[in-house]
């Protein structure tokens, strides 16, 4: 199948469009310029791409000013300009065309309205019990962005937030390419925006990864990078569906390949092994030979561990071949986009390759030694059939976009849809740390959560010396990944290295974050603790369990409220039967936080008096091949799946009608999840909930999921809804026995407990 970019937006300091940026770009201008946003005294730098004429109100619908951040207003105008390129949206004015083809969205980030609040945050952390403005805080969660696109571009039918630090907007792009080819979707805008923030910006500092001047990625004499603000949007569409209604593509999508280092928190691997195995992947995706390849978008930092890594990286993956193809990185102009980067040098890698015009490395005079190849060091005109653009993220998290010339290369293969299975589970809550069985009891009698935070000892399951740079959410997500994995094994374990990970991050470190930006505010930014940064980000718990488990897949996190955790089953099922993925662990880890218990409790008492809790869960989902092949025990088929926004009774009237002794699972039950049942054949099926026993808290999606393993292995049950809401988005899952099961079982299933 092709996948068509139909149009593209970028909004970023050297131009509020894609052509004006460009221009820009391709004559090598520099959009650094002393920071004015916040105060940088203490910092390594004081330069960024900053964007100076950016004004949020005007952006903002009226009156909802407050809860808009500069990421959702980089995100509208980049989206919003990539939809009129693309023929769906109009130029002034008026509604959206409406299209018989619906369209879905997928949206990067990292920072979302850290600027807005940090301050707030600064000031809770001294009193967590002061008078918090909610309309402020809503800004906050990273799902925000893409609840303001909905708001104000199109409906969309489905939207996803993802996040893996710097390559966010390829992985992005790789859920995106996912939905088309299984044909979940046909028309997909997709991107990223992050706006700078003071957190951001003392955390890179006390890395000691700013430089003092101008970037000079690939330089001898370079000393960091600069951060910088945008946003970048894409239409991806499949071929069929632009030609059905006359739009012609600027580019086409070849391939997206991701996989993780499993080295270090900040630091790339140094031999680049991780990163040309994804390019070589990518480029098989593709059906491509290095020889085909004319331009690469390097990553290029400007770091000197990061610039030395990728330059290793491409003569592995393409030898000789390196020699003859032209390589840049936009970030000497742009600067370092964080969750925005991938989804930048995307648009400009589209841009490249139809205008025949690479843009050049501005800032490099004296290549290093250990860097050379043939780099852009002026505009170059120059026939581009095929490009590549890499993303390497903090915790090793790497992808890479392969984009081609429309219908200039044979179709690559396309992948056969795979059947999906689980077949292990762990958790940690309240009744400690556990494997399926022990989560069925969250569904039984028994005392009600206690308060939180509970107790745990990361000696008795991980070696505390490789985890002594972990926080407690990375501890706890390492633990109950490795107990899925325990659960699962059979006659041969899962192998971690073709493993990956999605873990549900609601709204990330939140007391963390508030104490660094506290300690910031108050001492000073070159008081800040550079042990403590990393763990900042929302997917840094993913990302440390990755590493202590040596998990090479696809490693980043799924965003969305209390269904972040059914978000990421979703995510991780939709990558599967792809066949992006063999092995994903998928869950969340939900740890204590004062402020969000301030801010949240009252309202979980005004519904039914459900304690704040914390815990932790992961799913391990295998293509039923690979669990076949090892021997393992498949506990369910995954036999439906689906996630969407806006009205729920819509999506799940398509779910399969319930078969013999089925459940609905649910953390709580309540008016909204009986009327997203009401229209469907399983209204009337019993519904049981975990609240009472596993306290209300963002990851209890997953302790369902286990306890729903647990209830199918046990014969308590013969199918199961798992169904999970917040605000106007849903998933939803249908799980079913395994055939082993199901042969072994005719009419032995237990009563429910």
């Amino acid at each position: 199948m092709r996948l068509w970019i139909t149009g593209v937006g970028l909004v970023s300091p050297l131009g509020a469009d894609a052509p004006a940026s460009m221009r820009r770009v391709w004559a090598g201008e520099r959009a650094l310029r002393p920071v004015t946003l916040f105060d940088t005294a203490g910092c390594r730098s004081q330069l960024a791409a900053q964007l100076s004429d950016l004004r949020v109100a005007e952006v903002a619908p009226a009156g909802q000013q407050e809860r808009w951040s500069r990421s959702d207003a980089l995100a509208v105008l980049a989206g919003r300009e990539a939809l009129v390129q693309a023929g769906l949206f109009p130029r002034s004015g008026g509604a959206h065309r409406c299209w018989d083809v619906p369209i879905d969205l997928v949206v990067a980030g990292t920072t979302a309205g850290m600027f807005e609040t940090e301050q707030l945050l600064a000031g809770m952390h001294a009193d967590p019990c002061a008078r918090i403005p909610l309309d402020r805080m809503l800004s906050h969660p990273l799902s925000a962005t893409a609840d303001r696109m909905r708001e104000v571009l199109v409906p969309f039918r489905r939207a996803q937030t993802v996040c893996c630090a710097c390559s966010s907007g390829s992985h992005a792009l790789l859920v995106a390419a996912t939905w088309l080819r299984s044909g979940r979707s046909q028309r997909v805008l997709v991107g990223g925006a992050d706006g700078l923030c003071r957190l951001t910006y003392a955390g890179f500092s006390c890395l000691g990864a700013l430089s003092p001047g101008p970037c000079r990625p690939f330089d001898a004499r370079r000393q960091g990078l600069n951060l910088g603000e945008a946003g970048a949007f894409l239409v991806l569409e499949t071929a069929s569906s632009a030609k059905a209604r006359g739009a012609l593509p600027l580019a086409e999508l070849r391939a997206v390949a991701v996989g993780a280092e499993a080295h270090h928190i900040t630091h790339p691997q140094p031999d680049g092994d991780t990163a040309a195995r994804v390019m070589k992947m990518a480029l098989a995706q593709a059906g491509l030979r290095a020889s085909d390849i004319d331009y690469i978008n390097a990553h290029g930092t400007a770091t000197t561990l990061n610039d030395k890594m990728e330059a290793a990286a491409l003569r592995r993956c393409f030898g000789d071949e390196l020699e003859h193809i032209a390589v840049s990185s936009s970030k000497s102009q742009l600067g370092h986009t964080l969750g925005a980067a991938g989804a930048v040098e995307a648009v400009i890698t589209t841009m490249a390759l139809q205008r025949g015009l690479l843009p050049p490395t501005s800032g490099l005079q004296q290549v290093d030694e250990a860097c050379v190849m043939n780099h852009v060091l002026e505009p170059r005109s120059v026939t581009v059939n095929a490009a590549m653009s890499n993303s390497f993220g903090f915790g090793g998290s790497d992808a890479v976009v392969v984009l081609a010339r429309p219908d200039h290369f044979v179709s690559p293969p396309a992948a056969p849809a795979r059947k999906v299975v689980m077949t292990g589970a762990g958790t940690f809550g309240p009744l400690g740390v556990g494997k399926r069985h022990q989560a069925m009891a969250y569904f039984q009698a028994g005392p009600p959560c206690p308060p939180a935070p509970l107790p745990f000892e990361a000696k008795a399951y991980l070696d505390v010396g490789r985890a002594r740079r972990i926080d407690r959410a990375g501890r706890l997500a390492a633990v109950v990944m490795a107990q899925a994995l325990a659960d699962a094994n059979a006659h041969q374990p899962v192998e971690p290295g073709r493993a990956g990970c999605i873990m549900g991050a609601a709204f990330g470190a939140v007391d963390a974050c508030a104490e660094f930006v506290h300690r910031i505010h108050v001492k000073g930014a070159r008081f800040a603790k550079p042990a403590v940064f990393p763990n900042l980000l929302p997917s840094s718990p993913g990302a440390h369990a990755s590493i202590y488990l040596g998990l090479r897949g696809a490693v980043f996190a799924g965003a969305d409220l209390a269904a972040s955790v059914s978000s990421a089953l979703v995510m991780a099922a939709e990558l599967i039967a792809a066949g992006e993925a063999d092995s994903m662990l998928a869950g969340g880890v939900e740890v204590h936080s004062a402020i969000a218990e301030a801010v949240l409790q009252p309202l979980l008492s005004a519904q039914d008096g459900a304690q704040r809790g914390e815990g932790a869960a992961a799913i391990l989902l295998e293509a039923a091949t690979t669990a076949h092949a090892r021997g393992a025990e498949v506990i369910a088929e995954v036999r439906w799946f689906m996630g969407w926004r806006g009205a729920a009774a819509g999506p799940l009237a398509g779910a399969p009608a319930p078969g013999p002794h089925a459940q609905v699972l649910l953390v709580r039950d309540d008016d909204k999840l009986a009327a997203a049942l009401a229209a469907t054949a399983w209204k009337d099926v019993p519904r049981y909930t975990c609240v009472a026993r596993s306290g209300a808290h963002e990851a209890a999606g997953g302790t369902v999921a286990a306890a729903a393993l647990g209830r199918l292995a046990a014969g308590a049950c013969g199918e199961v809804l798992l169904l999970g809401l917040a605000a106007d988005r849903g998933y939803a899952l249908v799980l079913s026995l395994g055939e082993a099961q199901r042969s072994g079982r005719k009419g032995q299933t237990k009563a429910a407990p």
